[in-house]
């Protein structure tokens, strides 16, 4: 005789009444008239905060056709696998079965539809499916007895990365822990790309793998920053397609020096760069691999098209062959959801955002949109989430024009503080060393939405 899980699973749950095994049950395991039994258990639960006993159960049957259903197939019937089947094997199994029954379904609409489906439709609907199913399985180890917890933080679980924006509030805050969600908000125009690249870039000098996830700017616009911060050579060299040979030299230099391994081939091809100016074989000489990699890897991820799948895609690709400590999502307001504008959908994505630092154990870093009084544009709710937050305007071109004042909008487990970000705009780059406290209001300054003051930039 099969075990008959489900059945099993109610019996055992009104036998035992453990909290532990209920915990691991959701409504999505269970079909027919067992649907039907354990929604009652779970609204008993919830009016009493405990788990009805058989006999409670039965009392709960008001129709006799129920008692009767109940008495025939749980309480007056010997169960296969009552007292050979643990826990643990039942709720295993529970999960097995509602997984394969879900791609199964699955699969049946997606094979009907494939052959209208482009390359990157095929992705998303396989991703979106691994995360509808994801959200029904308990993730791991979720109890822990404070007896057992390590006496002091050690290295490995307590690691504070530099923020790469400030030196006054990495002394007072650390910077940034793993596993959190970090999010900035600034004005339309006002850097925020531009900042959240340097903390990327910040993060990958210190030997620590990256990943840079774009919306709305193409990788290379992202390469000619990232290149511009590193060698030094202004932006708008790049932009304008004015790059003197010095300056193309500067770049291939800082190029290698940041991410590839120094041999005597990468000084070789360097040399020859700079006699020959042939920068197209200095390309396909590294794209064939004459100069290894560093271990620590820069990933751009340019997807107009990116979902909370689709970084979950990418995540989880990138987290099976490099240890990534920081993922940038450019930006939090239009990542793709149905309905983006509506402010259920903003919470939403700031929500699931935190879920994927803590999954893949990452700084998670986004940007978001502010109105001039500094408030969340689409919804305040997006903060809820965040472990910390910040916002700031844009520097003062009467005053110090390389100046960004920024404010802590939300900390935990740490000090509210305002400082100034020094930015070089020439070349993009953030010097962390030069900031300073600062005291004051820093909204309201710079006028309403429509009369913005400060630089157009991303």
């Amino acid at each position: 005789m099969a075990v008959d899980l489900q059945k099993l699973a109610i019996k055992r749950l009104l036998q035992n009444q453990s909290p532990d095994f209920f915990n691991k049950l959701v409504n999505k395991y269970f079909t027919g008239n067992n649907l039907l039994l354990f929604r009652k258990v779970n609204n008993f639960y919830t009016k009493n905060l405990r788990i009805p006993s058989v006999e409670e159960f039965l009392q709960m049957q008001k129709q006799e056709s129920q008692q009767d259903y109940f008495k025939r197939e749980f309480v007056d019937v010997f169960l296969e696998g009552e007292t050979t089947v643990n826990d643990e094997f039942i709720s295993s199994q529970l999960q097995d079965f509602y997984i394969r029954e879900e791609t199964i379904s699955f699969l049946d609409g997606f094979i009907d539809e494939l052959d209208n489906l482009e390359q990157t439709e095929i992705i998303d609907k396989i991703q979106e499916h691994i995360l509808s199913v994801q959200k029904f399985i308990p993730e791991g180890e979720e109890l822990f007895d404070v007896a057992t917890i390590e006496t002091v933080p050690t290295e490995e679980n307590f690691i504070m990365y530099p923020s790469g924006l400030s030196s006054e509030f990495d002394a007072e805050n650390g910077g940034f822990g793993l596993q959190e969600l970090v999010l900035f908000g600034g004005r339309r125009g006002s850097g925020k790309s531009i900042i959240t690249l340097n903390m990327a870039l910040n993060n990958f000098l210190l030997n620590n793998s990256v990943a840079f996830m774009s919306i709305e700017m193409r990788y290379v616009e992202v390469y000619y920053r990232l290149m511009s911060m590193l060698s030094g050579v202004p932006f708008s060299n790049f932009m304008l397609n004015k790059l003197t040979h010095e300056d193309k030299v500067k770049v291939a230099t800082s190029k290698l020096d940041a991410f590839y391994q120094d041999t005597d081939e990468s000084k070789r091809l360097l040399k020859n760069v700079a006699t020959s100016q042939n920068f197209g074989e200095f390309d396909m000489q590294l794209r064939k691999g004459a100069v290894p990699f560093k271990e620590s890897r820069f990933h751009i991820i340019d997807d107009v098209q990116l979902s909370l799948a689709r970084i979950d895609h990418y995540l989880n690709m990138m987290t099976s062959k490099h240890d990534i400590k920081m993922c940038v999502v450019d930006y939090l307001n239009i990542v793709k959801v149905e309905d983006r504008m509506d402010w259920k959908s903003q919470i939403s994505i700031s929500d699931s955002l935190k879920t994927l630092a803590r999954k893949y154990k990452v700084i998670m870093i986004s940007p978001y949109q502010i109105d001039n009084t500094g408030e969340a544009r689409f919804a305040k709710g997006v903060l809820d989430s965040a472990d910390k937050s910040f916002r700031f305007m844009p520097s003062d071109l009467n005053e110090d024009p390389t100046a960004l004042p920024f404010e802590v909008a939300k900390i935990r487990n740490g000090k509210a503080m305002k400082f100034n970000v020094h930015m070089d705009w020439d070349c993009l780059r953030i010097d962390s060393n030069k900031s300073k406290a600062i005291s004051g209001k820093i909204l309201n300054r710079y006028g309403d939405d429509t009369k913005e003051q400060g630089r157009d930039l991303g």
